[in-house]
């Protein structure tokens, strides 16, 4: 009697392969699992013995992996550029409001966008007081009095 037959075990292999894509980051698995299901289908439909099977499971993951990766990726994750910049860019000219106090040279706090950010400026600025933008270096503003 035979515990499971081959297709079922690389159907199978592929679920496992699907379910272990949510807990490995980079969008690899997913492209193995599709390859042990057409190895699996091709199997049932075409007996293929095991150096067959093997084969095919190859040749069936490079091609997904190399041949359908870019444009899978694209569908269920994007088509995102990553230039480096922070989501909330803070442009010269916008008021924030001062939560900890600046005292030249030493970097205060300000709230911006819903969100606090290390800040710095030329002048002592105080608690509560609303300034002006004048520029954002990575996560450090640089504000001043409104005039």
């Amino acid at each position: 009697m035979e515990l499971a037959s081959p297709w079922l075990l690389w159907l199978s292999i592929g679920v496992i392969l699907f379910v272990m894509e949510m807990a490995v980051p980079g969008f690899i698995m997913f492209f193995f699992g599709l390859a042990a299901w057409i190895t699996g289908l091709g199997v049932y439909f075409f007996g293929w013995n095991l150096n067959t099977q093997l084969a095919v499971f190859l040749i069936a993951s490079l091609v997904t992996l190399f041949g359908l990766r870019g444009v899978v990726k694209k569908v269920f994750i994007g088509d995102s550029k990553d230039d480096g910049q922070d989501t909330i860019m803070a442009k010269g000219g916008e008021k924030c409001t001062v939560t900890q106090a600046i005292h030249p040279p030493a970097e205060g706090q300000v709230k911006f966008a819903g969100t606090f950010w290390q800040a710095t400026g030329d002048e002592v600025l105080a608690e509560g007081e609303v300034a002006l933008i004048v520029k954002q270096e990575e996560l450090l503003i640089t504000v001043k009095k409104i005039s």
